[in-house]
């Protein structure tokens, strides 16, 4: 699958948060894909991540460390009461986020078209 915009990239946050919303933290691979899209788009990569805490020391630096999560620890997190709610709506505030610099894009290139 190749990921051509922004605003697609949006929409599977979006479908990400509300599938959390729904059924909790299920596939760690699949949030993890949808929260490194976000991340691939934006200047502050894995600043602030609600899972920090659970990351391997020695990976934290890296640029996307949650991939060395283990099946045990991503347990531990699944657990944590109110923490599915809180990555879904992270999600959906980077999706928001997106979404609103196409919209600048957009506008801006409205602007400069020719009439």
């Amino acid at each position: 699958m190749t990921i051509t915009s922004k605003r697609e990239v949006a929409q599977i946050l979006r479908n990400e948060a509300d599938n959390i919303r729904r059924y909790g933290f299920t596939d760690i691979f699949s949030h993890q894909f949808a929260c490194l899209l976000g991340q691939t788009l934006r200047r502050e990569q894995c600043e602030g991540c609600l899972l920090g805490d659970f990351l391997p020391e020695e990976y934290r630096n890296e640029a996307f460390p949650c991939q060395h999560v283990d099946p045990a620890t991503w347990a531990r997190i699944a657990a944590i009461p109110g923490l599915p709610e809180k990555v879904a709506e992270r999600f959906a505030s980077v999706a928001a986020e997106l979404e609103a610099e196409v919209e600048l894009e957009e506008s801006a290139r409205k602007g400069h078209a020719a009439p």
